[in-house]
């Protein structure tokens, strides 16, 4: 499993939500948030992904976000 932190000052929901979707196919997601991060667990990473998602997965969001300003 890996977890992700994501602060809510630069990623939207919209954003990570947007990227589960995209990513889907590679690993499971879980998401929870609090009042300043969204927390992104992933599971079940396909195996030849394992070392990069996390920066794919966290990269995209915030493409994503960014875009929406």
């Amino acid at each position: 499993m890996e977890k992700i932190k994501l602060n809510k000052q630069i990623y939207s929901l919209k954003s990570i939500q947007q990227a589960i979707e995209a990513y889907k196919h590679l690993a499971k997601f879980s998401l929870h948030q609090d009042a300043r991060y969204y927390n992104v667990a992933m599971y079940n990473i396909e195996a030849d992904f394992k070392a990069i998602l996390k920066d794919e997965f966290s990269n995209y969001a915030l493409a994503i976000a960014k875009d929406a300003h």
